[in-house]
């Protein structure tokens, strides 16, 4: 049993801090001016967006809020990856893709006081809308669902 991350955690969550950062610098340069661009008209927008909260913008301008938030979860992480057999590639990748995206946003919020979202999927017709989101949050919520089914349905390997 492996204790420490394998190569793969690494070189994951270095592509998904590079892919979010790029993507967040083309909405940046591009998206920002204009603020917003239908892509499919009713359902799918880039809106540039400034988060200034965690999780689908809760907690905005509550910066105290969001920097313990962000303690008490780096800690919770750092407690439950200690215990992790890192042999297999899935960990790995998986690992890899929540901490590139949580990564990536902790550099947004660093380096901007914000984090950069633009991703706008909506059903106009219902008036539904989902939170803007970025490249860093899809990951994470890949990652996060791909855990919460390993736990239902993972075997004998839990």
């Amino acid at each position: 049993m492996s204790k420490w991350p394998g190569v793969s955690f690494y070189v994951t969550m270095a592509l998904v801090v590079a892919l979010d950062q790029a993507t967040k610098a083309w909405a940046t340069a591009w998206l920002e001016p204009i603020r917003y661009f239908s892509l499919v008209p009713g359902f799918f927008s880039l809106s540039y967006v400034e988060n200034t909260g965690v999780a689908f913008g809760m907690f905005a301008h509550e910066e105290w809020f969001v920097e313990a938030f962000v303690a008490v979860l780096a800690l919770v992480a750092i407690y439950y990856l200690r215990g992790m057999n890192w042999t297999s590639w899935e960990p790995n990748v998986v690992g890899g893709m929540l901490c590139g995206g949580a990564l990536g946003n902790l550099i947004d919020r660093w380096r901007l006081g914000h984090v950069v979202d633009f991703f706008d999927a909506h059903i106009s017709a219902w008036q539904v809308s989902w939170p803007v989101f970025n490249v860093a949050d899809s990951l994470i919520c890949i990652a996060v669902g791909w855990i919460v089914l390993r736990q239902f349905f993972g075997g004998k390997e839990r």
